[in-house]
């Protein structure tokens, strides 16, 4: 897909915010009500061939699902529907599925994104590209369905099967290739024309921090994410992530022991997720604020929770916190006092619940004769306090 207008280096933190307040909007395209397609359609296409059986149920309409994450790796059913397409027309080349982080939305900086590169120019290849289209958006999107796409650009035109009825839309630039954004279950490759079963609709990963990237996730969701918390902390640092170049990557790259290229590489990136494992961060494999604020603590300008003393903590956990539950994957404020109250070290207290703060709980649990289970309640803020004496 053409190139956003962004700041090099910036993670587009307006992603996450927009996911934040509930409005997930379409991909931008100008002014404009259906009209024609973008190349002359075929009435009968010849189209692709599934290499399974087709149920007889069709998969569920995506919902618009933005990109939320930094995950720049090829998946499943873009490689799958690019080779089948070159093996089907004959024609064209091969163009990106994943990209780096900093080129704006369009689904590639999360592998969901294809381009097949067939020219306008080029009668063949306009007449493959007119079949695929014809045959991908007829009968309100059947095949498209199937495949999980969720929406396809081609010659300054966009076709979306979560606003069919709309038909095709002006857009921009797209003339030397078609791109085509997926949904999770057809990045996947778990719709029904790959597996011959009817998908479900994946929501895909969740961001945990408002201004972040959501950590990539290997594994389906369908409930809806929650409203991410605020940012607990806020540094002098700005975010950077998989594409991005600079002093502020150069300096992270020293911090994290990695050649210091001054180039968000792969290294860079493996590096930067190996030490959000290590610290209780979500992994998103990016330099967001909480990352920044346990990789480089003499960043930090604001932390939401500070200067509060272990016995202080598990005090403020007693009076605030006993009604509620927190179990790991939670991002707030009170997981921070936990932390605090934890004794867990400096760098690891950032406000996510992940496993170095359930093997502390549990090792409180285990002592105090409750569940072992990971999930802090009343009992367990009082087990802390009792311990500190």
């Amino acid at each position: 897909m053409g190139r956003s207008r962004v700041v090099r280096g910036v993670v587009p933190v307006v992603v996450a915010l927009a996911v934040a307040a509930g409005g997930m909007q379409a991909p931008a395209s100008a002014a404009g009500s259906a009209g024609s397609p973008p190349v002359s359609l075929p009435s009968s296409p010849t189209g692709l061939t599934s290499p399974v059986p087709l149920p007889a149920g069709v998969d569920p309409v995506s919902p618009y699902l933005p990109q939320v994450s930094c995950n720049p790796v090829d998946m499943a059913g873009p490689l799958m529907l690019r080779d089948l397409l070159l093996s089907t027309y004959g024609v064209g080349r091969p163009g990106s599925i994943s990209r780096g982080c900093t080129e704006g939305l369009s689904e590639h900086s999360e592998g969901r994104a294809m381009d097949w590169m067939v020219d306008t120019r080029r009668p063949a290849e306009r007449a493959a590209a007119a079949d695929f289209i014809a045959w991908v958006t007829r009968d309100g999107g059947l095949n498209a369905r199937r495949l999980g796409i969720m929406y396809v650009i081609y010659n300054k035109k966009i076709w979306s099967v979560y606003n069919a009825k709309a038909g095709w839309r002006t857009s921009y630039a797209h003339t030397d290739h078609v791109h085509v954004s997926f949904s999770w279950a057809g990045a996947r490759g778990s719709t029904s024309f790959w597996t011959g079963a009817v998908g479900v609709v994946d929501v895909g990963p969740c961001v945990r921090f408002a201004g972040s990237y959501a950590p990539p996730t290997s594994s389906p969701r369908t409930a809806r994410c929650g409203t991410p918390t605020k940012a607990l902390v806020r540094t002098s640092r700005g975010n950077r992530a998989y594409g991005s170049s600079g002093g502020t990557v150069r300096r992270a790259q020293t911090l994290l022991g990695v050649p210091a290229t001054s180039r968000f590489d792969r290294a860079t990136r493996n590096a930067t997720r190996a030490f959000q494992r290590a610290h209780d961060l979500p992994v998103t494999g990016a330099l967001d604020q909480p990352t920044w604020g346990s990789l480089d603590r003499g960043s930090i300008r604001r932390r939401t929770v500070a200067r509060l003393s272990r016995r202080q903590a598990a005090a403020r956990g007693v009076a605030r916190y006993s009604s509620t539950s927190l179990a790991p994957g939670r991002a707030a404020e009170a997981v921070v006092v936990l932390q605090t109250a934890l004794g867990l070290a400096t760098a690891d207290r950032n406000g996510f619940y992940g496993p170095v703060t359930r093997a502390a709980v549990e090792r409180v649990q285990a002592g105090a004769g409750l569940a072992v289970d990971g999930v802090v309640d009343g009992p367990e803020w009082q087990a802390i306090q009792a311990a500190l004496g």
